[in-house]
């Protein structure tokens, strides 16, 4: 009983990482997790990674002020910048890259 009982919960938890509208990807393409909030999707995001965000528009904690310390990754819009917009609604900033080590391999898309 106790190994089905793991099996479903173990199936619960995958079903929550496969939804959301922000997509991380590896560096090799494969899927890594989703996620609602464009932040937890590049803290979860590894070197050379992809952070995807689905069209539409994102406001508030954890869509605003990103920024990604010392990683080496991109950020793009699924299709791009006229379907996807980092509303910060007046406070704060979309991105905010002070002194955090990024170079010409980390990019923002759309």
């Amino acid at each position: 009983m106790k190994k089905v009982l793991a099996g479903l919960v173990l199936g619960i938890g995958i079903e929550a990482w496969a939804q959301g509208s922000i997509t991380v990807y590896n560096a090799d393409g494969s899927f890594r997790c989703a996620t609602d909030t464009i932040q937890w999707g590049i803290n979860a995001c590894l070197n050379g990674g992809t952070v995807t965000c689905a069209d539409g528009t994102y406001t508030g904690t954890g869509n605003k002020n990103l920024s990604w310390i010392g990683k080496h990754i991109t950020v793009r819009s699924e299709n791009g910048a006229t379907n996807c917009i980092i509303d910060c609604q007046g406070s704060g900033r979309g991105f905010n890259f002070n002194n955090t080590g990024q170079n010409s391999t980390d990019l923002i898309q759309g």
